[in-house]
């Protein structure tokens, strides 16, 4: 089959061919060269750091005598600074008198000049330089100048050019060929993306069109080979939006749950007396009304998205039961948690604990002796029981318990929305809250959650 070339002028797909060979090839010139300048500076860092770490080593050994001369207190030389001729070397400068190291055979290097860097100076750090070696090698130089005994000391450090240019060499010497063999795939793909998926392409449009409006969740697999990671990928893009609409969604149902709260403290906080008309009231009732309208509207989109957070629940609930536990220390409770290590459930850590937090609390501050927190798996949900051997609730008056603002018991500290901001939640993520009384005495809750499938798309916390 003779495959014709488009025109770069006349057609759309010579001008796209023309196109993205000239940018492919100039993303790929760029590319090498970024490679190679990260590479070179990798290992230039690299030896830099070998250089400072032989200077602190050095610095570190050296001492003076009584007469005034050089001396170390241990011997520096590890490799490669033993090997004669190297071009690894340190070098000690005082008072006109050098130690050196055992590469440099007796000899002596020449500091070389460099920039005045006072930032350096002034902290003793080493300062960069390149210049010749004592048999006129290149070598690259680190030399800091600091105090021994009172006394101002010089010390450098040298590695070999090749040492820094060598790596970069191999990794151009490698990144080239890559890079032309990229090319040339780049440019036969492009071809033939261009003649031959023009048509496909815009079925695709239709396709996405599809899913702007609603009629598809994703787009179709092809029997375009080429087209086959692009729809890949604009399907993980969809769903990802969609994660995210439904993670907005929620932070927009915490921020409610957290007005929630406060507007229902100040509607019952109004009456006859402090809003003898009465708007004050209706304000609230409209603040409270848009709170409950945007709150399902998060519940629809976390439901719609499939989607939540998954939360490790017995790491939660250890954290929620020890905080509890240090503050009724003085009550002495008998604490039981029986939930399984693998569950997890499709909650956010922050909303678990908003849910079950009360709830526990509630058990700590009415329990007798003992609370009990067990967790199961039924069907799609966990269920987490708290149970509690105190005084419970009548029967009759745990729909009015769940009220938000209503406490039941006056004498015992607390403000009375816990159960309700705990039932609103868990009913934002499709659970729910239940009180029961407890065939002995005390109280049962029991809260319903998603249960965390290990292959439902989650996010763990």
């Amino acid at each position: 089959m003779k495959l014709e070339l488009p025109s770069p002028r006349r057609t759309i797909a010579g001008r796209l061919i023309a196109f993205s060979v000239i940018y492919a090839v100039a993303a790929l010139v760029v590319a090498a060269f970024v490679l190679w300048f990260i590479v070179a500076t990798v290992v230039r860092q690299q030896v830099d750091q070998r250089l400072d770490l032989q200077i602190d080593a050095v610095r570190s050994a050296l001492t003076f005598n009584r007469d005034g001369t050089l001396a170390l207190s241990g011997n520096p030389d590890g490799p490669p600074f033993d090997r004669i001729g190297s071009g690894w070397y340190w070098q000690v400068t005082a008072d006109g008198r050098h130690l050196s190291s055992r590469s440099l055979d007796g000899g002596s290097i020449a500091s070389p000049p460099r920039a005045l860097d006072w930032k350096r100076l002034l902290k003793g750090s080493p300062q960069p330089a390149d210049g010749p070696g004592d048999k006129g090698e290149a070598l690259h130089f680190r030399v800091a100048q600091t105090f021994v005994g009172g006394k101002a000391v010089e010390i450098l450090a040298t590695a070999p050019n090749v040492a820094l240019t060598a790596p970069a060499a191999r990794a151009l010497a490698l990144l080239v060929p890559a890079m032309l063999t990229l090319g040339a795939i780049l440019g036969v793909g492009i071809l033939f993306q261009v003649r031959y998926g023009l048509l496909p392409l815009r079925e695709l449009s239709g396709q996405v069109s599809e899913i702007s409006s609603g009629r598809l969740t994703e787009l179709p697999q092809t029997e375009v080979d080429e087209l086959r990671p692009v729809i890949g990928e604009i399907n993980r893009l969809v769903e990802h939006n969609r994660k995210r609409l439904a993670e907005t969604r929620l932070q927009f149902a915490n921020l409610a749950h957290g007005l929630k709260t406060p507007v229902a403290s100040l509607y019952l906080a109004l009456d006859d007396k402090n809003d003898p008309t009465g708007e004050a009231r209706r304000l609230v009732g409209r603040i409270d009304r848009r709170i409950r309208h945007h709150l399902g509207r998060a519940r629809a989109g976390v439901s719609e998205a499939g989607f939540a957070s998954s939360t490790h629940l017995l790491s939660r609930v250890d954290g929620i039961v020890q905080m509890m536990s240090k503050l009724y220390a003085g009550r002495h409770l008998s604490v039981v948690t029986a939930i399984g290590s693998d569950l997890r459930i499709s909650c956010s850590a922050v909303d678990t604990d908003e849910v079950l937090g009360g709830i526990i609390d509630n058990a700590f501050k009415w329990a007798a002796s003992s609370v009990r927190i067990t967790g199961t798996v039924e069907g799609a949900m966990a269920l987490i029981s708290i149970e509690d051997d105190g005084p419970g609730i009548e029967q009759s008056r745990i729909a009015e318990a769940m009220k938000p603002g209503v406490r039941l018991d006056e004498t015992i500290a607390g403000d009375g929305f816990g159960l309700s901001i705990a039932k609103e939640v868990a009913e934002l993520y499709g659970g729910y809250v239940k009180l029961q009384a407890r065939p002995e005495t005390g109280l049962i809750a029991v809260v319903a959650l998603p249960d965390a499938r290990g292959d439902a798309p989650s996010l763990s916390s």
